[in-house]
């Protein structure tokens, strides 16, 4: 027997240990319940909105977020040793190359790009910590973490020992990826899982203001820049002028972003044009012709070659990497101009938050063009490795001369000029 208290008189009333349901109180004859399961109603869990079902009724996985977040920091962890041991390695070769006056920069390119991906792994491993302790920001975070590393080994691809690397790369962004889009990883993040409740209607956009407006003509001004550095960018993409080589002020080789230009009647068109490869590849060839024994002066003569050109194909396979990224930057802020003019003329409906984000798109895109472009500019400004040491040269360099070409200061000009036009037309748009 147990022993309970009537929840309307207090009175004490025994029951049988294994009694339940509903009983009358024989002191006041009101009724109770007792040991009764309440019925959780699944609806208290559902919220249907615009055809799809949010419900916090699935089964919680917790191993999700926690696999995920400790995975990707022991993945961040690796990454933060190698290039930590590559910023070794490259002071090592910079101080090397200093030591021998190579005239190369393949030390200092290689603690560049070594400082920034063990920055990147840095903060990779912060905001996997924050994924282990399920939030959802810090997993797409991760996310985009994951497919630029995979982006790194993509680019930085020589041969059969850097297929692993790319693999863990892949795996780890389509497992973000997974836990982002798949609806019941994502909820072990959210706390909601959102299915689809039927077929989906599209729904009609809202404009709870009015869009149509006069365009400022600082703003048609912008739009006119946009599209000036849109061009800018593709005429970067296409010059093959951005170094040239002389003697006595004739030019004999002009450098373009994957190709030389050889003009052996300094400018009579007695010349060809090679890539910058096939140009490694022929003096690697020569190097391993004739200094296969051992090594001489005439070895150490074509080796410091093959580190010029080298050199010349690691900077301008940089720069050219900077200017597609900047390329697609422009064509992004084009297109949302593009966009801004047909709302504010009535033309065409943009929902108010699609509206706003394109706006901020619009004004900033052209600041963002120019930050890239000028970042690459310099970049490549740091790195490239000149006229190179006398070696390269049978040994001597009397006449020789190395100048930037025009695009250069073009490109620094117009990237420094055009966000002072983007800071008017945010004031005044």
């Amino acid at each position: 027997m147990v022993e309970i208290l009537c929840p309307h008189c207090e009175g004490e009333i025994e029951l049988d240990d294994d009694a339940s349901g509903e009983f009358g109180c024989p002191l006041c004859d009101g009724e109770f319940e007792w040991n009764v399961e309440e019925d959780v109603s699944f609806d208290d869990a559902v919220t249907h909105t615009d055809n799809r079902i949010m419900t916090t009724d699935f089964n919680e996985m917790p191993a999700v977020p926690k696999v995920a977040g400790i995975a990707f920091c022991i993945y961040m962890a690796l990454v933060i040793i190698l290039g930590l041991g590559g910023i070794i390695m490259g002071l090592a070769l910079s101080s090397a190359e200093s030591a021998v006056d190579s005239g190369t920069s393949f030390g200092a390119v290689f603690v560049v790009i070594s400082l920034v991906v063990t920055g990147l792994a840095t903060v990779g491993m912060g905001f996997g910590i924050k994924t282990a302790k399920g939030e959802f920001i810090a997993l797409i975070v991760i996310t985009c973490i994951s497919g630029l590393m995979f982006l790194f080994s993509v680019f930085g691809y020589e041969d059969a020992a850097d297929i692993p690397s790319i693999l863990i790369a892949l795996a780890f962004t389509i497992g973000n990826l997974c836990c982002v889009f798949v609806p019941i990883l994502k909820a072990q993040f959210t706390g909601v899982l959102i299915g689809s409740s039927g077929p989906r209607t599209p729904k009609k956009m809202v404009n709870e203001f009015d869009k149509s407006k006069s365009i400022h003509p600082l703003e048609w001004a912008g739009h006119g820049v946009s599209l000036v550095m849109l061009i800018m960018v593709i005429v970067c993409l296409s010059s093959s002028s951005w170094y040239s080589i002389s003697v006595d002020d004739e030019d004999f080789l002009t450098m373009g972003l994957s190709e030389v230009e050889l003009d052996f009647g300094f400018g009579f068109g007695l010349g060809e044009t090679v890539t910058y490869s096939e140009l490694v590849e022929d003096e690697e060839d020569f190097y391993d012709a004739r200094c296969i024994e051992g090594s001489s002066a005439e070895c150490d003569q074509i080796k410091q070659s093959v580190d010029y050109w080298k050199s010349w194909k690691t900077s301008t396979l940089i720069l050219k990497v900077m200017l597609i990224i900047t390329l697609v930057v422009a064509i992004i802020g084009i297109i949302s101009r593009l966009a801004a003019i047909l709302a504010n003329t009535g033309l065409m409906n943009l929902p108010d938050k699609g509206y706003m984000v394109n706006d901020i798109v619009r004004k900033f895109s052209s600041i963002v063009v120019c930050l890239l472009l000028l970042i690459g500019v310099v970049i490549f400004m740091i790195i490239q490795p000149g006229v190179g040491p006398d070696e390269v040269w049978g040994g001597s360099d009397d006449g020789l001369d190395g100048s930037f070409g025009a695009i250069v200061w073009i490109a620094i000009v117009l990237s420094m000029t055009v966000p002072i036009l983007s800071k008017f037309e945010i004031d005044n748009s």
